[in-house]
């Protein structure tokens, strides 16, 4: 990938700023994702059920404490450094807006439950624990606000997202995911903000349950999400380039709920512009998930 040998070659070139958050050395190695100078990225290593594993964490350069914490769960088949140039969350660690991690799948695969996917999940690795022992460990190595911790995820990611939070509902301030639907509903799920999006010619959102469409999908997983977080009345609408965004307020607890739906959009993300990053679909800056997903999750607070 062209946009990521540039990256790399950047991130080879910035001399560690003296801000940057310290670690244990044993638990910290060099990386090579798409950073920029503005940006430290190292590549972090837990281990989970007897299993060595890893994540990627970015944060600013001149890097201060109290940020909020984005998680982004890639996509089966793709890399956490692919998954850091493809879904273009990279400008926020940039603008010191946030810190973000990037955690590896085994395989890269995700086991979602349910059959749910790949290697990981015909092994029975236990992702859900990897991902909350990420969280513990990026906001002690960040320093990050407990109150502001985001999680994200794409396809097989996402389907983690659902039952990550359907585990560990009280960890996340909010979720935000692109081209899955959850596979199972989440019975007593607490309340916990939430953004669904999908294209409507989706064929893998399609398929789940059966549905006549992604449209149809999408819209349960959306009714199931309003009855979890007991969201009144009527969603506000608005209409940007193939996006269709409804936003519910008001819900429980203080959460609220989106549904973000693509006309015309296959499974492949949206991006701000045509990039060289696998499985994309180049839509407007105001458009891009980055951009509605970061809208959404910065304003959802643990209270």
């Amino acid at each position: 990938m062209a946009c990521l040998a540039a990256f790399v070659t950047l991130a080879a070139c910035a001399a560690p700023a003296a801000s940057a958050p310290s670690a244990p050395a044993a638990h910290t190695a060099p990386a090579q994702p798409a950073v920029t100078a503005a940006t430290t990225t190292v590549q972090r290593h837990l281990t989970v059920a007897g299993t060595k594993r890893t994540y990627l964490a970015v944060g600013p350069s001149l890097h201060h404490k109290g940020l909020p914490l984005l998680v982004v769960l890639h996509g089966r088949g793709i890399t956490a450094q692919q998954e850091s140039a493809r879904t273009g969350f990279l400008p926020y660690a940039q603008r010191g807006l946030a810190d973000i991690v990037y955690p590896s799948g085994i395989s890269q695969s995700w086991n979602a439950g349910h059959g749910c996917c790949g290697v990981a999940g015909r092994e029975g690795v236990p992702d859900t624990a990897f991902v909350t022992a990420v969280v513990s460990d990026a906001s002690r190595y960040f320093a990050s606000d407990p109150r502001r911790v985001y999680l994200v995820g794409y396809s097989n990611g996402a389907k983690l997202s659902f039952e990550e939070v359907c585990a560990h509902p009280g960890i996340f301030a909010g979720i935000a995911t692109y081209g899955a639907v959850p596979l199972a509903d989440c019975p007593g799920g607490e309340p916990v903000s939430a953004l669904l999006a999908a294209g409507t010619a989706d064929p893998l959102v399609r398929a789940e349950h059966g549905s006549p469409s992604a449209t149809a999908a999408l819209a349960q997983a959306i009714s199931q999400w309003q009855r979890r977080d007991s969201c009144p009345g009527a969603p506000s609408t608005s209409h940007t380039g193939p996006l269709t965004l409804s936003t519910w307020t008001g819900c429980a607890a203080g959460t609220q709920l989106a549904s973000a739906v693509y006309n015309g959009l296959t499974h492949y993300w949206p991006t701000a512009g045509h990039i060289s990053a696998p499985y994309t679909t180049a839509v407007s800056e105001q458009a891009a998930a980055a951009t509605v997903m970061w809208d959404f999750l910065s304003r959802q607070r643990l209270t």
